[in-house]
């Protein structure tokens, strides 16, 4: 995979000038999916191998199983898939052994803090797991998209530099932007 710079401090609601998450987390969807049609499947089979594809194009190792598996994370968590790949491929280079040197781990870079703040009881060993990682994950990622009103690049950027830090830019009336929602959303492309 290309070469990345090393992981910012904050990375995946990291503690670094972040504050804490709130105290509820995000609810996973009942089923831990939305209701699919009959056609989903295959449309979704259709998506992962297309943009694995792409990706495998751009210098990326990136296995059937896992592709399936990003998106089908991603339709879980109501994550446009080409942003998840975008997304795993600038974290971790679809590498699930990575960690980063303030301990994000896995395919998403999550913080074992944050994922056990979504789903209490989840251990930092969880994270190499990479259907827990991508739940996980996807899951932040829904949950600051959301509250940024929809914005996915102000999610992007929240999920990188840590909430804490975006909110306390937008209060001074500065632009949080640090490259990196630009970085995934082209890699989305």
């Amino acid at each position: 995979p290309p070469a990345r710079a090393p992981a910012p401090a904050g990375r995946g609601g990291g503690p670094v000038g972040a504050v804490a998450p709130p105290s509820t987390p995000p609810a996973a969807s009942p089923a831990g999916e939305p209701a699919a049609s009959a056609a989903e499947p295959a449309a979704s089979e259709a998506t992962a191998q297309e943009l694995a594809s792409r990706f495998e194009r751009k210098g990326y190792r990136v296995p059937e199983g896992l592709a399936r598996e990003i998106t089908k994370a991603a339709v879980a968590n109501d994550i446009d898939p080409a942003v998840a790949f975008g997304l795993v491929a600038t974290e971790s280079g679809f590498r699930n052994s990575a960690r980063s040197s303030v301990g994000a781990r896995g395919l998403t870079q999550l913080m074992p803090r944050t994922a056990a703040w979504l789903e209490p009881g989840t251990t930092a060993s969880d994270l190499h797991d990479p259907g827990t990682n991508l739940r996980l994950g996807f899951r932040y990622l829904r949950h600051l998209i959301d509250k940024y009103d929809g914005n996915v690049r102000l999610g992007l950027t929240a999920y990188n530099r840590g909430p804490g830090i975006v909110d306390r830019v937008l209060r001074r009336g500065g632009n949080p932007d640090n490259g990196y929602a630009g970085k995934v959303l082209r890699g989305a492309r």
